[in-house]
């Protein structure tokens, strides 16, 4: 392994973004070398923090970096991770990977043509219960999945599918090793313009089939997935980062195992796991092609719901 620090930047220090300062300030092999917002406060106050430069102007910092990870709206996605891989400077994008396809295919084209590192931010996989179940699923027969929280504000330039819905995609297709033969999917949106709340049935080509369901307008926080097998079936939280398995044995008894899970922050481990693949040149594990097919799929899924939002 190079044992040389990565000099990285963070664009984009919302809410999501700080967290990412904060971590690439604490992880080996990372050398946090700058951030960028348009809110010059909340620069001034992050950069007094982490005694890290402030830039207003993402642009600016590029003689600074080999390697960036971008928290910025959706809709921006295209345009600073084209500015930086153009560039040569390794990129992290948070999910979804882009707004549209074609944006998705610029830049996987972009960055294997420049052969740069290029991780889309699908921190579940990352979860250690989710990393604990994917040793244990063989042929998932049944899945569901549910992912609901309270509404909040911050976000409205994407509806619930490409906010939350999104990383219950990528984990389904990370599970399914099939391809998707039908997707009914719908939805309706409440308090913003976009779809609030979302349910979507996939149907895999081997028998599958899975449920999703994702709602910003929840009263509770949900972040729960149950897959079902041959005679075994898995619940998993992902906030607890747990999983129960029940289980038929030779007897015709049920068993039922709580199964022991090493509890590690997602993010960290993700973002450490970006400045690993960059030093030792290797594949991310959540690869491009996984985020624009995630992408794809969840725009198929939007192309289905939006029929069925009212008109504000």
């Amino acid at each position: 392994m190079d044992n040389r620090k990565v000099d990285i930047g963070v664009i984009g220090i919302g809410h999501l973004g700080q967290h990412h300062v904060r971590l690439l300030s604490e992880i080996e092999g990372a050398n946090l070398v700058g951030i960028s917002d348009l809110n010059e406060t909340a620069g001034a106050e992050l950069s007094a923090k982490y005694n890290v430069p402030y830039f207003k102007d993402y642009r600016d910092m590029i003689s600074k970096v080999s390697a960036v990870s971008i928290v910025v709206p959706t809709v921006l996605h295209h345009e600073v991770a084209k500015f930086f891989l153009e560039r040569n400077v390794h990129t992290f994008i948070e999910k979804p990977i882009t707004k549209t396809l074609q944006e998705a295919n610029d830049l996987v084209a972009l960055a294997g043509e420049k052969q740069l590192t290029l991780q889309v931010g699908h921190v579940e996989r990352f979860n250690a219960a989710i990393m604990k179940l994917q040793t244990l699923c063989e042929t998932p027969r049944f899945i569901e999945c549910q992912r609901m929280g309270p509404f909040s504000p911050r976000i409205q330039d994407v509806g619930v599918v490409l906010d939350l819905m999104i990383h219950d995609i990528d984990i389904v297709l990370s599970l399914v090793k099939s391809p998707i033969k039908q997707i009914d999917a719908v939805g309706i949106a409440v308090l913003t313009n976009n779809e609030d709340i979302a349910n979507a049935h996939i149907l895999f080509e081997n028998g599958c089939v899975a449920n999703l369901t994702a709602s910003r307008i929840s009263e509770e926080r949900v972040r729960k997935l149950r897959i079902f097998e041959l005679d075994k079936y898995c619940s998993l939280d992902y906030a607890q980062q747990a999983i129960t398995m029940r289980r038929k044995t030779n007897e015709e008894k049920i068993i039922c195992e709580e199964l022991e899970v090493h509890k590690v922050e997602p993010l960290r481990l993700e973002l450490s796991h970006f400045i690993n693949c960059i030093k030792d040149r290797k594949k991310p594990l959540v690869t491009i092609e996984d985020g624009k097919n995630a992408l794809e799929v969840a725009l198929e899924i939007l192309e289905q719901v939006k029929h069925n939002l009212p008109v504000h």
